[in-house]
């Protein structure tokens, strides 16, 4: 019932444990990283601007126009009385001078406000603005937003890889601290068989009190170096589900911590493949570019600005509220606009020599980085040749240490040696497997260092 009771307790340990694959913690890791999802924004934002610049070339038109109804209300002592021009007439005047009298009597009248005064009108114009030649500006200002976009594109690229990268080191870490949290446990389970085969040996007589007390007090030393491996353990946990972004607390990597098959290439393999394939030289090459294609811009300035305008116009007025079809007029005109700088105050100046200072700077930067990727991929070259150098030596420093191990527990248990060979051969086998461990670790993370740098993707 027991053996059924633990049997139960293991499969819902397993079950409550989310084991998750170095692939899937990838894609975890892509899909919640902060900082690739700002990139990925950038690159949305550099494409836009490079929309909104290039829209720059067509030809702008714009549509206004509006409708208003108003109504006013004079006051009284705003509106003169009618005028009759009839009484001041003479009694010899004739049909003729009644007539003119009548005729100008309607004109002054008429001319006399109303109230309410009732008025309507519409106004409506479609304007074209169309720009020829801005000094090379424009285009320029074009060729820089698209290699701006293309710098968003390739920085995402680095981010997504370092990130990549991150991630690697993360997932071995893990799986190094649980081999490593292993190791002291098996080496506490070794030391206490032995202090039970002492404490056997003590009751028979066979060992002394102090070979008894050597055991107890090796089995006390390493109980805090397991419970230490182990806190360090649940920290790589943790921190490697905050890379994440996971708060599943039973998220667990699952994967081979073994030695990957070496990448055979020679120095001069890995420097060419480098200076090919290296997403930084191609970005500092576009920034030099784009460092130029602002120089050009500011040497444009001394050029003439051409744009080409035309509008049209429709437009009425009504003195009520009612418009009819015969109220309404138009207006159009077209015209060519020119603008000549004279002079700027050496403002132009001073721009144009900021620029080709920047320009240089670019250049001067360009190398830098040159010699300093030459620098980096030397470092993981000779870094990856040492750590395979290592692991071979830790393969049989640890085979020499089993063996170590095998005959003084032999010469020990036959009364031939003393406890004293047990633990140095234990401690030696001990710290020898930690630093086997640690050593397929060094491999691993510096050979994806070097594919890194040579530019593969990882």
């Amino acid at each position: 019932m027991k053996r059924l009771f633990t049997l139960i307790s293991l499969a819902l340990l397993v079950i409550s444990i989310s084991a998750i694959s170095l692939d899937e913690s990838v894609n975890l890791a892509l899909k919640n990283n902060r900082n690739l999802l700002i990139a990925k924004e950038e690159v949305e934002k550099a494409k836009m601007t490079y929309n909104d610049v290039r829209g720059m070339l067509l030809p702008q038109v714009t549509l206004q126009g509006g409708y208003e109804l108003s109504r006013t209300n004079l006051p009284p002592n705003a509106i003169p009385p009618q005028m009759d021009f009839m009484p001041g007439l003479s009694q010899t005047a004739s049909m003729d001078d009644y007539y003119l009298a009548g005729a100008l009597a309607g004109v002054v009248n008429s001319m006399i406000p109303s109230t309410p005064q009732d008025q309507a009108s519409v106004a409506m114009q479609l304007k074209m603005t169309q720009v020829l030649f801005l000094g090379g500006k424009l285009i320029n200002g074009i060729k820089a937003v698209d290699r701006y976009r293309s710098i968003q594109r390739l920085n995402y690229w680095v981010e997504e890889q370092n990130l990549i990268l991150k991630t690697h080191e993360i997932f071995y870490q893990c799986l190094l601290a649980e081999k490593l949290a292993q190791v002291q446990q098996d080496g506490l389970n070794m030391a206490n068989q032995h202090l039970a085969r002492v404490e056997a040996f003590f009751e028979e007589g066979m060992v002394s009190e102090f070979d008894l007390l050597r055991a107890r007090l090796e089995v006390a030393k390493l109980e805090p170096q397991v419970l230490q491996a182990k806190n360090t353990y649940e920290i790589a946990l943790s921190a490697f589900r905050m890379h994440l972004g996971s708060e599943d607390e039973s998220l667990r990597p699952e994967g081979e911590f073994a030695l990957p098959e070496k990448m055979e290439v020679t120095l001069e393999e890995a420097l060419s493949s480098g200076k090919e394939k290296r997403v930084e030289l191609e970005l500092i090459d576009i920034a030099t570019e784009v460092a130029q294609i602002k120089y050009n811009a500011e040497k444009g300035n001394y050029l003439p600005n051409i744009a080409l305008s035309a509008d049209y116009s429709l437009f009425t007025a009504a003195d009520d509220f009612s418009i009819e079809k015969d109220d309404f007029g138009s207006r159009y005109s077209i015209g060519i606009g020119i603008q000549i700088p004279i002079f700027t105050g050496l403002s132009n100046t001073s721009k144009r020599n900021h620029a080709k200072s920047v320009y240089l700077q670019a250049q001067y930067q360009q190398r830098d980085l040159e010699n300093m990727i030459r620098l980096e991929i030397t470092q993981n070259w000779q870094n990856l040749q040492h750590t395979f150098h290592n692991y071979e030596v830790q393969s049989q420093n640890i085979r020499m240490a089993e063996r170590s191990l095998e005959i003084a527990q032999a010469r020990y248990d036959n009364q031939v040696g003393i406890q004293l060979e047990v633990f140095d051969a234990r401690i030696t086998l001990s710290g020898i497997r930690l630093q086997y461990l640690q050593s397929i670790y060094n491999v691993i993370i510096d050979q994806l260092k070097l594919t890194k740098s040579m530019g593969i993707k990882i």
